[in-house]
């Protein structure tokens, strides 16, 4: 014996009226929790950066510009140029002296930035 619903699958198509929620609609709690995949040009732009430092072509200053660059190129517009200019300062300044991301930069490019 058990108890009513407890332990058996749903009904096809979702919870029924008393559920709230119709057959086959689409759940809103769901529907609020998609997450888009990253746009393609940036993370290719991440991909050609990081190769052109494998390359030798660029250091790992320059490779943390660009990485910086697009972490904040969707703020270009948004707030002002003061203000992009700091929150770069300010992610520039984490990479340099926050351990963890400082050996995680040491991991993915083998070094770490210069002091400066």
């Amino acid at each position: 014996m058990g108890i009513d619903g407890i332990g058996k699958p749903p009904p096809p198509g979702g919870l029924g009226p008393a559920g709230g929620v119709r057959p086959g609609a689409a759940s809103p709690v769901r529907e609020a929790f998609k997450v888009e995949r990253a746009a393609g040009p940036e993370k290719a732009a991440g991909t050609e950066a990081l190769s052109r430092l494998e390359r030798g072509e660029i250091s790992v200053d320059q490779y943390l510009d660009a990485k910086v660059e697009g972490a904040v190129a969707h703020l270009d517009g948004r707030i002002s140029g003061e203000q992009l200019e700091f929150v770069k300062t300010a992610l520039r300044d984490q990479l340099r002296t926050d351990p963890v991301l400082s050996e995680l930069v040491r991991r993915s490019t083998g070094s770490l930035p210069e002091d400066g």
